[in-house]
């Protein structure tokens, strides 16, 4: 997504069903070959920025890729993808005044890529509805939040959003918010989650909506994991033991991630993956500065005003030399350690600025990642695990905690 920071992330996940799955749980492959493995495991993208394209470039996701972009349906097939979220976000040159409103826009514009696509597309809002458009041939499409400024502080939105298809929810993107503190370099402003951050959370476990931490400050992500009675998210981040960035989690915050059951989703973007393109990126970010102000100056448009410096930047990171797959894979393998293997998954970001690792540009990759993982001497089970079946078994968890606490036997 057009970003301040220009270049950011990624997470993708799903595969085989957990327990409860019933008959849509897939077989077991015969051989592990790279081919049985995405067969049956589904890839499911848990963070996508596409919606912007759909909305701001009018883009259309049966079109071949965009230059800079790196979803599109056929990609999407080639790579096995099963299920994605679309994220809605709101840019930060944008009042927040207005964020509801480009949250609803951002959701139409991807219910009318469903609509126009219906023998590749499916809303889905749960588990069961995201199996059975695989079933039938289809990609499941549901909604995440990256940011909480859309809900205007006023908890009743959350329950709207949750009518609208959303699942999961971050409480701030790269600023701080009036639910918790993001994890950046300012000083906090709650120290942590705010009283009414955690009042958020509370409800979004009664709705079924995820908590998701990738942005919040190393306190909030503490807070909203021990607040949370169901299982958290990090959708897409990578390890702070393998690359020093404030966006990557320290092995506490992946342990308490794995103790609540949920998933952490790997990051695909060079500028976590690694540090030394990161110096490279940001020397490149700064040195292209005056460019992009001219860029910005010149547009006329707001949308241009936003877009033009953004694909700007993009190119001149696209163009540096990138980490090799194996980075990438290493950090898999350092949260399969310290998380175990069934709290890992894979986190994406395509269309959100990001730089994948030599090898990867679309879904259509993912079969070179797959080959990686099995050749470290992953189990074909496992891979399927990482790819996807982790976060399905962590969904349903998020599913069975809405009904327990909306029964009426409580």
């Amino acid at each position: 997504m057009p970003r301040n920071d220009w270049l950011l992330v990624m997470p993708i996940l799903l595969s085989c069903a957990g327990p409860g799955a019933g008959s849509t749980a897939p077989r077991a492959a015969a051989t592990g070959s790279v081919e049985d493995v995405l067969r049956d495991a589904p890839v499911v993208d848990l963070h996508l920025d596409t919606p912007q394209w759909l909305l701001d470039q009018r883009y259309d996701l049966g079109e071949p890729r965009r230059e800079l972009g790196q979803v599109n349906l056929d990609s999407m097939r080639r790579g096995g993808v099963g299920a994605a979220f679309f994220v809605l976000w709101n840019p930060p040159d944008l009042p927040e005044a207005d964020a509801h409103a480009r949250a609803l826009a951002l959701a139409a514009a991807v219910r009318a890529q469903v609509a126009r696509h219906p023998a590749d597309l499916a809303m889905a809002g749960s588990v069961d509805e995201l199996l059975a458009a695989r079933a039938s041939g289809k990609i499941a499409i549901l909604l995440g939040m990256e940011g909480a400024e859309p809900l205007h502080g006023d908890l009743a939105e959350l329950e709207r959003m949750h009518a609208l298809g959303v699942r999961y929810v971050g409480l701030t993107w790269n600023a701080h918010t009036a639910f918790a503190d993001a994890g950046k370099p300012d000083a906090p402003r709650h120290g942590g989650l705010s009283p009414l951050g955690r009042a958020a959370i509370a409800e979004m476990n009664r709705l079924g909506i995820a908590v998701d931490v990738s942005h919040l400050s190393d306190a909030s992500a503490a807070q909203a994991i021990a607040a949370s009675r169901a299982p958290v998210l990090a959708t897409h981040s990578c390890v702070r033991a393998l690359s020093d960035h404030r966006r990557n989690l320290p092995d506490d915050l992946v342990r308490a991630i794995a103790a609540s059951g949920g998933v952490v989703g790997v990051n695909l973007h060079s500028v976590f993956l690694d540090a030394g393109f990161a110096a490279r990126a940001a020397a490149a970010e700064e040195a292209h500065a005056p460019e992009r102000a001219a860029l910005a100056l010149e547009a006329a448009d707001p949308v241009e005003r936003r877009w033009a410096p953004y694909l700007a930047e993009l190119r001149v990171a696209h163009a540096l030399p990138r980490p090799p797959l194996a980075v990438l894979v290493d950090h898999v393998e350092h949260l399969v350690k310290v998380a175990g293997v069934d709290h890992v998954g894979l986190g994406s970001d395509f269309d959100g600025g990001i730089v994948p690792p030599d090898g990867i540009e679309s879904h259509a990759d993912l079969p070179e990642l797959v080959a990686a993982l099995l050749a470290r001497g992953h189990t074909p089970e496992d891979v399927r695990k990482l790819l996807g079946g982790n976060v399905v078994r962590a969904l349903r968890e998020v599913e069975r905690v809405s009904r327990a606490l909306r029964s009426p036997a409580r």
